[in-house]
């Protein structure tokens, strides 16, 4: 009975003691004031002859996967960033899902994560989803990203890594890094269903006009994103 007691306590300690780590990463983390404009884009924008495979973040390994025909069991779960709520979703694999709240509702944005894989079977695991949302919030730990998509999609989210930290590009620079310069409109659908946010840095795209663009989780996100990596 006594060791019951004290496998309980430790458990909880730990428990305890992950919610503070990642309470600390979120304090260190908080988004800038700083407000994205043209001018300020423009400092920063870098065109295809900059992106570079050498530019991969040295602790993320991805692992490219088409749509399996068979059924995938998923994990999920939520936790706190410093741009609010976060869902993540993960397969033995590694991290195949990573979305904000932003103006949706948690059931709105479960519901989205569910319907990219129609076949999948999904367990919520708060345990495990604490695991790795601690390691996306450090940006150090090595982490395993399970992309899983047509080849498409998968190469085109696979080319959002080459744009470093700190530097945006245009849709058009994605199009032409990809050898494709005329499917601009498919690979900016690409980018847009891009299932790994923050990860994937679907956020350093813009318009070749120098504005924003679309960020399917909201452009007040997406300027909080890249105020803090400038």
């Amino acid at each position: 009975m006594p060791s019951k007691v004290f496998n309980l306590s430790v458990a909880n300690f730990l428990i305890l003691f992950q919610n503070k780590k990642m309470n600390n990463l979120c304090k260190k983390k908080e988004p800038s004031n700083l407000e994205i404009n043209e001018e300020v884009l423009k400092l920063y924008l870098i065109n295809h002859n900059s992106l570079y495979q050498e530019n991969y973040p040295k602790n993320i390994k991805m692992i490219l996967e088409t749509l399996p025909n068979t059924t995938l069991e998923i994990r999920y779960g939520w936790f706190d960033s410093p741009y609010g709520p976060m869902l993540l979703s993960s397969t033995e694999k590694g991290i195949c899902g990573l979305a904000f709240k932003s103006n949706l509702s948690k059931e709105e944005t479960k519901l989205n994560l569910f319907q990219h894989w129609p076949n999948a079977k999904f367990h919520q695991s708060d345990k495990l989803i604490t695991k790795h949302a601690s390691s996306v919030l450090e940006h150090k730990t090595s982490l395993n990203i399970h992309m899983i998509g047509h080849p498409f999609q998968t190469n085109v989210w696979k080319a959002l890594l080459t744009i470093p930290i700190g530097k945006v590009t245009t849709y058009s620079d994605v199009a032409c890094y990809l050898k494709n310069p005329r499917a601009v409109r498919a690979i900016a659908s690409a980018i847009g269903k891009n299932p790994v946010c923050w990860l994937i840095p679907c956020h350093r795209v813009i318009r070749k006009s120098g504005g924003l663009g679309g960020y399917r989780w909201g452009l007040n996100i997406k300027n909080n994103l890249l105020a803090s990596e400038f």
